[in-house]
């Protein structure tokens, strides 16, 4: 695929250079072209890889208008034009979200008649589309399309030509014509993208029984960074020649080049600072050296980094990433994970190590090291209450979390296709975060008490050594096989979790014995085009517990910098008080996500036009002391932002009110 692109800058300020993944210009220059040359590889149902050859043009990198790339990737039959995003006029029962009008029937050279129709979206979504189409009544076969709209902050003007009919490209497009603006932050982008396809092999099969192995559609796969700057190339690879605007376009670029590099080499390399460092703080950076890996980062500055909800506050996290692929197709991973609660005033950090040593059979040997949440230790509470007078007030025991200090050590293997047994070691040193302390003044009535005793029956520290096997399977899970190395996609079919740990005695100075056992079923459906429902659940349990001091479920915790499941929404709880996810030795949850569009919010379009979807959650938690805890949320999904608000209610809190806010943008 050939691609031809004039890019206008039509409006900037200071803001623009730090925009992540959008082009970068240079002073006083408004107007770029570039060109680049792509081999496609596409599947049946909607699989599209690319891989970018050959690059020119007066831009320094690819980068242009966010997003436009997608555009040169449409089957016009299948229901989703752009991803999920851009609903089809042709997609089945669309007759819901659009009006369809006969403008006129023309015949064409061959004495085929066309049925010019016009598609108008019922409600003003950012997800439907306004435009025209030509049908031949030969095979019905759509042989023009041209729509508009606006997705995210693009706005878009696309008109696609297929093949000529009786020809093996009948059912294909062979030429792309867009228009296209990006508006962010007081600045603007315009550009006009053509582009034309000329198909080498195309081969049509029959509707099979599905295949899981699906590495036949994704024969391209390779690094996407992996392409040459050669304007000589261009000389045969041009589906059209260049304009005379954009040959002065490129020979001003040309001689701006040369005037930078007479400058002197102190003054290069000044400027070549500045910029990595404009870049690693607002895009994700990365870094391959020859023969020793791949090193990545996450942008600093970047509002996907921050989430907020009422119960657990304000967060931030960044990524350190290092990998390393060697020859035997085995790999390294090192991670760093580092975090921070503004609210709790917290400091997170993990370090992972994952060593991949056999790739087609998911095997790899990984070790974490790093700080867990604060825990509340309801057990320590409870052998203090036993032993001490029970008139006490132990609210006044100043003693409520410990740190966490955790050592993880485990191995995972793929016994057979989508069952994966993982077997390990748990380490935990606690700690009190404040050594305890006695309220006196809520002892005034109790001059006898004991306190320093029991003061003194609380430990420095707990240490706990637990090893433990865990089954993870997935039934029909769909995979493809990229450089010896098995990459998993996904199943139609629930996943279901076993997860089973032993607390060992007198190891490494461990104390307590008990057993954990939790078992868990996920599970996400399809229902329509927009719509899916995804559930989870699941329950666990502490047994033979002696001596146990900390109840830590696995799949069940008040995770401070929390990671998503459908979304950063959904499958956990918001208005629940974090000190019940470790009060009792029992639990039974369950999580539900409906979403759809145009559930609550189709007739205010003027206003709700960039929501994508809407959602309805509900949650379920039951455990010692704590019969139910409902709630249930509604929440938005839009490209700049989730978010959620939620009714609770129990027994000990009553009815409560929460909400959850994370953001999406440039994700």
């Amino acid at each position: 695929m050939y691609v031809r692109a004039l890019l206008n800058v039509e409006r900037k300020n200071m803001l623009l250079r730090y925009l992540p993944q959008v082009m970068h210009s240079e002073n006083g220059v408004n107007q770029y072209w570039l060109e680049t040359y792509r081999n496609i590889h596409y599947t049946h149902p909607g699989i599209y890889d690319q891989k970018l050859r050959y690059i020119n043009g007066t831009l320094r990198n690819q980068k242009n208008i966010p997003g436009i790339i997608n555009y040169f990737s449409i089957n016009i039959y299948e229901p989703f034009l752009v991803g999920d995003i851009l609903l089809s006029p042709l997609a089945p029962k669309s007759n819901r979200h659009y009006d369809y009008r006969l403008d006129s029937v023309t015949v064409d050279s061959t004495r085929r008649y066309l049925y010019h129709i016009s598609f108008i979206p019922k409600n003003k979504s950012y997800q439907l589309l306004r435009g025209h189409m030509s049908v031949s009544d030969s095979t019905w076969s759509v042989r023009s399309l041209y729509f508009e709209g606006r997705s995210d902050l693009l706005r878009f003007k696309c008109h696609i030509d297929m093949g000529n009919p009786g020809t093996d490209t009948e059912f294909l497009p062979v030429s792309y014509d867009i228009e296209a603006s990006y508006a962010l932050v007081w600045n603007k982008l315009s550009g006009r993208y053509r582009a034309h396809l000329t198909y080498k092999d195309i081969q049509t099969e029959k509707i099979q029984k599905p295949q899981y192995n699906l590495s036949a559609s994704f024969t391209l796969k390779r690094d996407r960074t992996a392409h040459e700057r050669n304007a000589e190339a261009f000389d045969s690879l041009r589906a059209f020649p260049l304009e005379s605007y954009e040959q002065v376009i490129y020979r001003d670029y040309l001689e701006r080049q040369a005037h930078r590099d007479s400058l002197p080499r102190k003054e290069r390399n000044r400027d070549k600072i500045w910029k990595f460092l404009s870049h690693i703080f607002v895009e994700d950076y990365k870094l391959n050296v020859e023969n020793l890996g791949t090193f990545r980062c996450s942008p600093f500055i970047n509002p996907l980094m921050l989430s907020y909800s009422k119960s657990r506050g304000l967060a931030y996290r960044q990524d350190l990433r290092y990998n390393n692929l060697f020859r035997n197709r085995q790999s390294l991973d090192l991670r760093t994970r580092l975090g921070y609660n503004f609210t709790h005033k917290e400091f997170f950090w993990q370090l992972r190590a994952k060593y991949l040593y056999a790739p087609m059979c998911n095997g790899s040997f990984e070790i974490t090291v790093g700080n867990g949440n604060r825990i509340y230790s309801s057990e320590v509470l409870q052998d203090i209450k036993d032993m001490a007078d029970t008139t006490i007030n132990f609210d006044a025991l100043n003693l409520k979390y410990f740190t966490d200090l955790q050592l993880q050590v485990k191995n995972r293997i793929e016994v057979f296709h989508g069952f994966d047994v993982i077997a390990g070691i748990n380490i935990h040193r606690r700690r009190p975060v404040s050594r305890p302390s006695i309220n006196t003044d809520l002892l005034e009535d109790q001059p006898s008490n004991p306190s320093d005793e029991i003061v003194g029956l609380i430990r420095k520290q707990y240490i706990s050594f637990a090893p433990g096997i865990r089954f993870e399977w997935t039934p029909g899970l769909y995979y493809y096989i990229s450089n010896g190395k098995k990459i998993r996609l996904t199943s139609r079919y629930p996943k279901f979790v076993v997860d089973y740990e032993r607390g060992l005695n007198h190891v490494f100075g461990s104390t307590g014995v008990y057993e954990r056992i939790e078992a868990e079923m996920q599970h996400s459906i399809r229902l329509g085009l927009r719509s899916g429902l995804s559930y989870r659940v699941g329950f666990g349990s502490f047994t033979n517990q002696q001596e146990t001091y900390f109840v830590d479920f696995a799949n069940l915790r008040n995770n401070t910098l929390p990671e998503g499941w459908t979304d950063d929404i959904g499958g956990r709880f918001q208005n629940l008080d974090g000190r019940w996810y470790n009060a009792s030795s029992h639990y039974f949850r369950m999580n539900a996500v409906y979403e759809a569009p145009f559930l609550l919010l189709r007739h205010l379009g003027k206003y709700t036009g960039h929501i994508r979807n809407e959602r309805i959650y509900l949650n379920f938690l039951t455990m010692r002391n704590l019969p139910s805890h409902i709630e249930v949320g509604y929440g938005i999904s839009t490209f700049v932002f989730d978010t959620g608000i939620f009714l609770s209610y129990n027994q000990p809190s009553g009815f409560g009110v929460g909400y959850k806010f994370t953001f999406e943008l440039f994700d």
